[in-house]
């Protein structure tokens, strides 16, 4: 089952997810850091192996199904994971700010939509069950919505899936920084180099979390600190 929570920065919609994270028994997939029990961090790699019978919660969905991008293979993936998600009993939660953000797939396939709203002493949730056309309304008083705070943390920020991806493609425009972004990351995998080859600077760029096609500048980087060293000697 998928349920889109929807509202303005501010609303409550993580704290909608946070609420319901304390009432769930089974364990819940999160791509935001939940304090309690029965969390598991959820990364992208994950979805590969996603067991059954669990709650997935993605927050702030555009990190991960970019309406723009709707061809890309996380978001085919998971569309896949979505519609065996009634036979392997997992429910995921999408939050997102604009719907119009997210993959058209989803915003189709969602079976029950949650309005949220910040309101004068608290927040206000309205709840649509788009299959059967049932409506629930019900309001977080601010001393309630207090009691979940300690749950999770609103300032986390949820980063895009493929951050270090977009990032080196807007540092091709400005050549300077992009050699400034490759000599710091140079510096911090160097020590985990043994020798200095393009293979082997492309995989410790990848067990670094560091996108692979930062290599021919980084291998420039290091090459040309070994030859003064060696000039040095």
């Amino acid at each position: 089952m998928l349920i889109s929570v929807l509202g303005n920065l501010g609303s409550g919609k993580t704290l909608f997810l946070a609420y319901l994270s304390t009432k769930f028994k089974r364990k819940v997939y999160s791509n935001f850091k939940l304090n309690i029990e029965n969390y598991v961090q959820l990364k992208v790699i994950n979805l590969l192996n996603l067991p059954n019978n669990i709650d997935v919660f993605i927050d702030e969905g555009y990190t991960w199904l970019e309406s723009r991008v709707s061809s890309k293979v996380l978001n085919r993936y998971l569309s896949y994971i979505l519609l065996q998600s009634r036979k392997r009993t997992i429910n995921i939660y999408i939050t997102a700010q604009l719907f119009s953000t997210v993959d058209i797939r989803f915003r189709h396939q969602s079976d029950i939509l949650v309005l949220c709203n910040k309101i004068k002493n608290g927040f206000q949730y309205k709840i649509l069950n788009i299959k059967n056309g049932k409506y629930k309304n019900f309001i977080f008083s601010l001393s309630k919505a207090k009691e979940y705070f300690d749950v999770y943390d609103t300032y986390e920020i949820v980063e895009p899936y493929q951050k270090e991806q977009m990032e080196f493609s807007l540092l091709q425009s400005d050549t300077k920084m992009l050699f400034a972004k490759s000599k710091s990351i140079a510096i911090k995998i160097m020590d985990d180099l043994k020798r200095i080859t393009h293979n082997n600077v492309k995989l410790t760029l990848l067990k670094n979390g560091f996108d692979k096609n930062y290599e021919p500048y980084v291998y420039m980087y290091l090459k040309e600190k070994e030859q003064k060293e060696k000039k040095k000697k």
